[in-house]
């Protein structure tokens, strides 16, 4: 009986219906304290439920029962990045790979984690070492059509995610990703679509209302530039987005000046007036951003059809 429980609540982690594997979990775990396996697999929906502490609890419990379980410093790595601990993530992945050599999903999340880096060769040979191990996976394909989105190439992005949604059209990450790379190509409508396709699949996704909001901001005459040059800038380094808004404010500055001094005074004034403007109109757009994903949140989660 204990075999079936597990073997279900192992499913219901993979098919992503968290809540009811915590409740098969803490039943088997009321019976089999000692079992690592119980607590890895609890703490693995934990974090994807988004209750770190609850699920950096769990996990101590399972690596101190079984330190050898690469799956569990697997877990372990997700953890480290929920928290922001890149290298501590990485050294984790390590130490799974080490555990289990042929492990995708172990060579996945390092990719990921050079991509927070920023460390764009050594994310592609991850994703290259993943693709070699399980060249059929959807979830490589969609990372690949990330990293590409990540780095510009819109093209190379949307023929990843197109194979993706070819093997499944119902996979939420792949109508995700083709919804960014549709709002990141100025395809507005079909970015509309595959956002409000994984809503309807899960009203919890996070990342499809995120989505539906930028789709919304974007619609918007008042905040659509905001949004473009917030978009603009998050696509480079934060050196890159740090010089060019150094270099605004300074040509705002000199060409006030330059003006002041030719006896244009108007002129000086008009200078200094608009870039005071777009501090206060990027000060506004940010928490009407906020308030229009809260009311999205909202929608979905008191709609009687969801």
């Amino acid at each position: 009986m204990n075999d079936y429980y597990f073997d279900t609540a192992l499913q219901s982690y993979n098919q992503g219906r968290h809540a009811y594997s915590v409740t098969l979990l803490k039943q088997l775990l009321g019976e089999s304290p000692e079992k690592a396996v119980y607590h890895g697999l609890l703490a693995a929906n934990l974090l994807a439920m988004g209750r770190i502490h609850a699920a950096d609890y769990e996990l101590k419990l399972a690596l101190n029962l079984d330190p050898t379980n690469a799956f569990f410093h697997l877990v372990a790595a997700r953890v480290f990045l929920f928290k922001g601990k890149i290298t501590a993530a990485l050294e984790s992945c390590d130490h799974s790979l080490q555990l289990e050599p042929n492990d995708h999903n172990a060579l996945l999340l390092k990719g990921e984690l050079y991509g927070r880096l920023e460390k764009r060769r050594l994310q592609l040979s991850a994703l290259q070492a993943a693709a070699n191990i399980a060249p059929d996976s959807i979830s490589i394909m969609i990372a690949f059509g990330e990293y590409f989105l990540d780095t510009g190439d819109y093209r190379s992005a949307k023929e990843y995610a197109e194979e993706a949604l070819n093997r499944d059209a119902q996979d939420q990450d792949a109508n995700l990703l083709m919804g960014e790379i549709a709002l990141a190509s100025d395809n507005i409508e079909d970015a509309d679509y595959h956002a409000k396709f994984a809503i309807m699949q899960n009203p919890e996704n996070r990342q499809a209302l995120n989505l539906f909001a930028q789709i919304k901001m974007r619609k918007s005459a008042v905040f659509g530039l905001w949004w473009k040059l917030n978009n603009y800038l998050s696509n480079m380094s934060n050196l890159s987005s740090g010089l060019i808004l150094i270099i605004g404010f300074l040509s705002f500055n000199l060409l006030s000046q330059i003006a002041l001094d030719l006896g244009y005074s108007t002129v000086s004034f008009l200078l200094s007036l608009t870039w005071l403007g777009l501090v206060v109109y990027s000060w506004v757009a940010i928490p009407y951003y906020h308030k229009m994903l809260r009311r999205e949140l909202e929608k979905f989660q008191f709609n009687p059809d969801y």
